[in-house]
């Protein structure tokens, strides 16, 4: 077996931290070590193997089986490798990661991608609130990088984002790219209020919506060809890339007007 398979044994309780579990952190290291590694459950430190059952090897990375919607910061300053979950995930995935590449076969929670610098994270399903946004305490968002989300997301998608490639196939709540200072953020499907609010600089790309916010202002309707750049160089990173702009005729606006308009909106026709 070429993956390090680690399958949950049971129901969770209280939450655990697996930042330890990245292929950088336990490279080279034997499985009867991993299992003894410590993590904090409730207010006691137990070995992962109280929770995880452990086979295989690392050649392709790491694989996690179960629903792990308690275990935060999966993948958390990741430097190269891949991780696999085959089930839902909590809070932090990804954080702080600066390279590899993370599949969820399911859903993640609050603060995916959160200050990530490098690499990529998939998403099959949804995901929560603040995804590529910066954590608490930080000034700065995601910087780097690509995100792909393959059903919804919740609030604040963005925020404080430095750089990077967001992608959502459905839909986003409310707040997408506040305080947005570079990068792009695609979304496919419906959005919610105050897009781009406090918006400094980047781009915001959408299909078929009206918008009415005082703090964006009209530029005009204009055949936008720089997207067919745009889509291949993004369908180079990754096929869920593949025909993401069908027509590159847009309707354009510039925004905040609060912070010098710098940004842009593009919504496809």
């Amino acid at each position: 077996m070429s993956y390090l398979v680690l399958k949950l044994k049971k129901k969770l309780k209280y939450r655990i931290n697996l930042g330890v579990l990245t292929p950088n952190n336990i490279a080279n290291k034997k499985i009867s070590i991993i299992k003894s590694l410590k993590i904090l459950y409730g207010k006691e430190k137990k070995e992962i193997s109280n929770f995880f059952s452990i086979s295989g090897n690392l050649k392709k990375g790491i694989l996690f089986k179960g629903n792990l919607n308690k275990c935060d910061f999966i993948g958390h300053q990741m430097i190269d490798g891949k991780i696999i979950v085959k089930g839902d995930v909590g809070d932090y995935l990804g954080n702080k990661m600066k390279g590899g590449k993370i599949i969820i076969y399911g859903s993640s929670s609050n603060y995916t991608g959160a200050s990530l610098s490098n690499g990529e994270i998939l998403v099959t399903k949804n995901t929560g609130d603040f995804l590529g946004s910066s954590i608490q305490g930080e000034k700065l968002g995601m910087s780097g990088g690509t995100i792909i989300v393959k059903g919804n997301a919740g609030n604040r998608v963005g925020y404080k984002m430095r750089s990077g490639i967001i992608f959502i196939k459905k839909n986003a709540k409310d707040f997408i790219g506040c305080q947005m200072i570079a990068g792009t953020i695609i979304i496919k499907g419906k959005i919610g209020s105050n897009l781009g609010l406090l918006m400094k600089r980047g781009t915001i790309i959408l299909e078929k919506q009206k918008l009415s916010a005082s703090h964006l202002s009209y530029n005009g309707k204009n055949n936008y060809i720089f997207l067919k750049v745009i889509q291949s160089y993004l369908e180079k990173l990754n096929d869920e890339f593949k025909d993401i702009f069908p027509n590159t005729y847009i309707k354009k606006y510039l925004g905040d007007i609060n912070c010098k308009g710098m940004g842009e909106i593009l919504i496809l026709k």
